[in-house]
C-alpha cells in the first residue's frame, strides 16, 4: 500500500511541476500546464478546458520565460528518424588523349523526422560523407570526402527538416575501347558514394541521435566536422 501511495504521489508531483499561473506582457493571467518549448515557442495546456495552444515564449513575463527555459532544459525528449536521398548537382567531362575524364558533384539530402508530437529545437546536425574510391583494380575502402554541420532552429511536432550536405566529387575515367592498361587496371574506373554518418546534438552539446548507412563508418566520424554553409529546410 505504501509503495502504491508513494508512486501516486510521485506521479502527481511530476504532472504538476509544469502547471502554474502564467502572466503575459499585458498582465493577463492564465492557469495552464507547460507542455513543450522549442524554437522560441511555448505550448500550453489551459487548465479550464484542457485546450492546447502554442504562443511565443517572449509574450510572457520574465519570470515565466525563465521558468520555460529551465523546464525545457530538464524535460527535453527526442525521437528522430533519419532518411536520405542522393542528388546529382552537376558534372564536368573532358578528353585527355585516349582517356575520358569525368567529375560528378553529388550531395546527400538528409531528412530528419521529429517523431514526437511536440516541436523540438536548438539542434546541431553534424554529418560526414564518404567516397568509395576506385583505383582501377576494384572498389577501395570508404574514406571521408567531406563533413559539415548545420543548425536546425526548430522542427514542429510530427514534421521534418532537411539538411543538404556539401558536395562530394566522384571521379571517373574511361579508356577508349581499343586501348588497355598494361598493368591490368580496368578500362573504366568510377568512384561511388561511400556512405553517410549523421550525429544530432541538443543545445547542451548532448548527442541525442546518431545514424549511419553502415555501422563501421561511425568509428571514422568523430571529432568536429569541417564548417560549411549547408542549408536547412523545414517541412
Amino acid at each position: 500500500m505504501k509503495t502504491h501511495l508513494l508512486a501516486s504521489l510521485c506521479l502527481i508531483a511530476a504532472t504538476t511541476l509544469s502547471a502554474r499561473e502564467f502572466t503575459d506582457l499585458q498582465g493577463r493571467k492564465l492557469d495552464a500546464e507547460l507542455v513543450a518549448v522549442a524554437g522560441g515557442q511555448a505550448t500550453l495546456k489551459r487548465a479550464s478546458d484542457g485546450r492546447s495552444f502554442t504562443v511565443p515564449a517572449a509574450s510572457f513575463s520574465a519570470d515565466d520565460q525563465k521558468f520555460m527555459k529551465d523546464w525545457a532544459d530538464q524535460n527535453a525528449k527526442y525521437n528522430f528518424e533519419v532518411k536520405y536521398t542522393k542528388k546529382k548537382m552537376g558534372e564536368t567531362k573532358q578528353k585527355q588523349g585516349v582517356v575520358t575524364v569525368e567529375d560528378e558533384r553529388w550531395i546527400y539530402k538528409i531528412e530528419i523526422k521529429n517523431r514526437m508530437p511536440v516541436a523540438v529545437g536548438d539542434l546541431r546536425v553534424d554529418y560526414w560523407c564518404f567516397r568509395r574510391e576506385d583505383g582501377g583494380t576494384g572498389k577501395g575502402g570508404a574514406r571521408i570526402e567531406t563533413s559539415g554541420s548545420s543548425k536546425v532552429s526548430a522542427i514542429p511536432g510530427s514534421s521534418s527538416a532537411t539538411v543538404d550536405t556539401t558536395e562530394i566529387v566522384l571521379h571517373k575515367e574511361e579508356l577508349r575501347g581499343d586501348y588497355y592498361y598494361i598493368g591490368g587496371n580496368k578500362n573504366r574506373q568510377a568512384d561511388g558514394m561511400g556512405g553517410l554518418v549523421v550525429r544530432i546534438f541538443d543545445k547542451n552539446d548532448r548527442e541525442v541521435h546518431k545514424y549511419a548507412t553502415k555501422d563501421d563508418l561511425l568509428a571514422a566520424a568523430v571529432g568536429k566536422p569541417s564548417a560549411n554553409g549547408s542549408s536547412t529546410n523545414n517541412k
